[in-house]
């Protein structure tokens, strides 16, 4: 599966949250979420050369519907994904599985060598719609090393063939809410937090 996905930074989550509401979005969930990044054994190719991506997730899930009071659902999830493969977006292959134990599976890879790098903290309020019969997913994120808010716009296609299509609508999708194709940030959260790391 290939993950059309848009970026882009907000200043008012609060703002945004109305307007999701305004525009009959749908509350599903409050994450908060682990993502510890790993590159490749040494000698091997490297990642940030490359442009892809390994993480293990950590997902807390909490319902919505209790006012954040209920005992969080725990999942941990490998990932892996592509380069990206659009000049505009954040658009990737990404393959994707659930594991037991996140951190048996951190064991694993370290075991092969392979070199844990950074862990991405966020906090996330994800909604879904319902836009031009497509189902469209969106979080809203904190990013509490960056002390910034950002949301994210996703849709899965199969190919690439369908992957301009997809593009257009997400960017259409955005246009509701005063957002423009030009506000897209390609880079990562891992990226931003290294850039920032690096000025200090």
């Amino acid at each position: 599966m290939i993950e059309a996905e848009i970026k882009v930074k907000i200043s008012d989550p609060e703002e945004m949250k109305n307007k999701f509401r305004n525009f009959h979005g749908k509350h599903v969930l409050t994450l908060y979420h682990e993502d510890t990044y790993f590159n490749m054994p040494l000698k091997l190719r490297d990642f940030r050369k490359t442009d892809e991506a390994l993480r293990i997730r950590k997902s807390m899930e909490f319902d919505p519907s209790n006012e954040g009071k209920s005992t969080p659902k725990i999942n941990f999830f490998i990932t892996y994904k592509g380069r990206k493969i659009d000049s505009t977006t954040k658009t990737r292959n990404e393959w994707e599985t659930q594991v037991q134990d996140g951190e048996i599976m951190k064991t694993i890879l370290k075991s092969l060598g392979f070199r844990e790098i950074f862990t991405v903290k966020k906090e996330r309020e994800f909604y879904e719609f319902i836009f031009n019969g497509e189902k469209i997913e969106v979080l809203i994120d904190y990013i509490p090393i960056l002390k910034e808010h950002f949301i994210e716009v996703e849709m899965l296609v199969e190919n690439e063939q369908e992957l301009e299509k997809a593009r257009t609508m997400l960017f259409n999708f955005l246009a509701q809410f005063g957002i423009k194709e030009h506000q897209s940030i390609r880079k990562s959260y891992l990226e931003l937090i290294a850039e920032r790391l690096k000025k200090r």
